[in-house]
């Protein structure tokens, strides 16, 4: 849990530590005591900036967790994506005058930038508070054409300054293409808000599967419930085998050609309910092994694409580049059975992709991988679970 804004300007009592304001020449004729209170009251005043905002006051240990994404470290990557952002730029080139939507803004750097080229109106919501900082931001750069909702899109709508929009921006892609919370008000947008000659951006998106070898991963995380300081604890390690592991893939790590498995478009997504599997996904993938070697975990990176049937120098791909720097982590499964590869061997199978809880993400993912028999012939299949947090 992070710990709270204020606890950096607590002062010691002792008043020692070194000054963080400048002085003025006259501290030296003042009394200890008075020294001591004048660096305190600097260190509060330099400090003024961390103090925790009035929600945050009031926040229980839940709440913060649950608003993580109000932390200023969740948005770095999105700010330092200039890729992405110039993506993005290339769909607003052309915006001047037309209406804007960005779901999911964070710190609504893209609807400042649709607001900067002119748009005739940028209406950016986010669950998060940190849509406050950004309204912050956009006065403060003179941007008077973007208004900031905090909430969720159906208990904000009604607020709007506009009711359709020729483009609506939202990362609506999950891990699994389908199990993003934000992809419901994606739909809702969509139904609702989007004017009929309007374009969602990204409006497709694809997930791709490769072949992992990390044997030190797979001990350290698998293997490592075996005995734990003496401790038989096998129960553990079935646990772990049905959870998606969220993290960065080292590139070394791959020994597989990369396979794209299943691409949806945003235009035949069913709206989103509870009882209904009509979004749920099988399908095959097959990758080859790049040499000799052991693949204990399937890797899954998605990408996202955007089409616009109006201003094609607009299309873009923000793209997929297995052990390398992407938009968005990449989620693994560990193998219940290590299979054995030969230099060339196809490793085949397939995915199942079942989305039990929309509104929090949560999915049942099943994967089946088997060798060619090169070696030996193996089928391996698990279930795992992935929930959003």
């Amino acid at each position: 849990m992070s710990p709270k804004k204020n606890s950096a300007s607590r002062p010691s009592n002792n008043g020692g530590g070194g000054k963080t304001g400048g002085g003025n020449g006259n501290v030296s004729h003042r009394t200890d005591n008075e020294q001591s209170g004048n660096n305190l009251s600097e260190r509060i005043i330099a400090n003024e900036s961390l103090l925790a905002t009035e929600s945050e006051r009031h926040a229980t240990s839940k709440s913060l967790y649950g608003d993580c994404t109000a932390r200023i470290s969740g948005n770095l990557s999105c700010i330092h994506d200039r890729v992405r952002l110039r993506a993005y730029e290339s769909v607003l080139r052309s915006i001047k005058g037309k209406s804007v939507l960005h779901l999911g803004c964070g710190m609504g750097l893209v609807s400042m930038i649709a607001a900067r080229s002119l748009a005739s109106a940028v209406v950016a919501v986010d669950r998060s508070a940190i849509v406050d900082a950004a309204q912050v931001v956009a006065n403060k750069n003179g941007l008077n054409n973007i208004s900031f909702f905090r909430g969720a899109l159906v208990d904000v709508v009604q607020n709007f300054p506009v009711r359709q929009f020729d483009v609506i921006i939202c990362e609506w892609m999950g891990p699994f293409l389908i199990n993003d919370p934000l992809l419901e008000e994606a739909l809702y947008a969509r139904n609702n808000l989007l004017a009929s000659n309007g374009v969602m951006c990204p409006d497709s998106s694809s997930i791709h599967v490769v072949g992992v070898s990390d044997y030190c991963f797979h001990m350290d995380t698998v293997e490592f419930w075996g005995n734990v300081y003496g401790f038989k604890m096998e129960p553990m390690k079935a646990l772990v085998q049905r959870e998606v592991e969220m993290c960065r893939v080292p590139t070394s790590s791959i020994v597989t050609t990369t396979c794209l498995a299943h691409t949806v478009n945003i235009a035949s997504i069913n709206n989103l309910d509870d009882k209904s599997s009509l979004n749920d996904f099988v399908v095959p993938f097959s990758v080859r092994a790049t040499k000799d070697t052991t693949v204990n975990f399937l890797t899954f990176y998605i990408d996202a694409r955007f089409t616009n049937p109006h201003d094609p120098g607009a299309n873009f791909v923000l793209g997929v580049r297995p052990g390398g720097t992407n938009p968005w982590t990449e989620t693994s499964v560990a193998l219940h059975e290590p299979l054995p590869l030969k230099g060339g061997e196809v490793l085949s199978g397939e995915l199942k992709v079942c989305l039990l809880n929309p509104t929090r993400g949560i999915t049942t993912v099943e994967v089946t991988a088997r060798t060619s028999g090169n070696v030996v012939n193996i089928e391996t299949k698990g279930t795992y679970n992935y929930q959003r947090y």
